[in-house]
């Protein structure tokens, strides 16, 4: 009895100082970044740069049609290749058709946090944490995927994502986290400009995703 007692007492004592649910926290980062619910229907091209250590910057686009499952990568020349559903034309490379598809999920993952933790099968840990960044105080959103575990941090005010991080390995801590810069608003979007990415735990700095427009 004392046991239950006290499971109830941390369940009604979180309501009772408003601690939110990861639903609650991931609608009101929906009505920041996407308030229109654009991204399922988004037509639009993203341009950006893909900044690594010691090689050159590398300039890519990114044309999707969501609302027909669509999407073509350019990665600078190098690699093209058109994803509807699951058919994949390969139009630039020597890569074959599970290359598309990994970069159609990588790149559609990316560039549309945090919508695309409405997607099916998102498990969220039912805690959310608090964390602060840059002085701002943020909810923590832990949410588990087959391989690897994802912590999303959002401005408790705004709803703004200010970063995240994964852990292949969440028992010794290795993973990576990915710090957030600016934005651009386009199509009543607000899509983050500039990813950081570094190592766990070592903070080794990876490189930058930077995006520089969306037509």
């Amino acid at each position: 009895m004392k046991v239950i007692a006290g499971i109830l007492f941390m369940i009604l004592g979180g309501m009772a100082f408003g601690q939110p649910t990861p639903e609650q926290v991931l609608a009101q980062a929906t009505r920041y970044h996407d308030p229109h619910h654009i991204w399922p229907t988004l037509q639009a091209t993203f341009h950006f740069t893909a900044m690594r250590p010691q090689v050159e910057d590398r300039h890519s686009t990114l044309q999707l049609d969501n609302a027909r499952t669509y999407l073509k990568v350019d990665l600078n020349g190098t690699e093209a290749y058109e994803v509807t559903v699951n058919t994949v034309n390969i139009l630039a490379g020597d890569k074959d058709a599970a290359r598309g598809l990994m970069l159609r999920n990588y790149f559609l993952y990316l560039w549309g946090l945090p919508m695309k933790l409405h997607d099916p099968g998102t498990r969220f840990d039912p805690v959310v944490t608090a964390a602060t960044i840059d002085g701002v105080p943020c909810d923590v959103v832990r949410v588990v995927y087959e391989k690897d575990t994802w912590y999303f941090s959002f401005a408790q005010k705004s709803g703004r994502m200010l970063e995240y991080k994964f852990y292949k390995d969440e028992a010794v801590g290795e993973g990576e986290v990915i710090t957030l810069e600016g934005e651009i608003e386009a199509y009543g979007l607000r899509i983050p400009q500039k990813r950081n990415w570094y190592t766990l735990p070592a903070n080794k700095y990876l490189g930058s995703d930077i995006l520089d427009r969306i037509e």
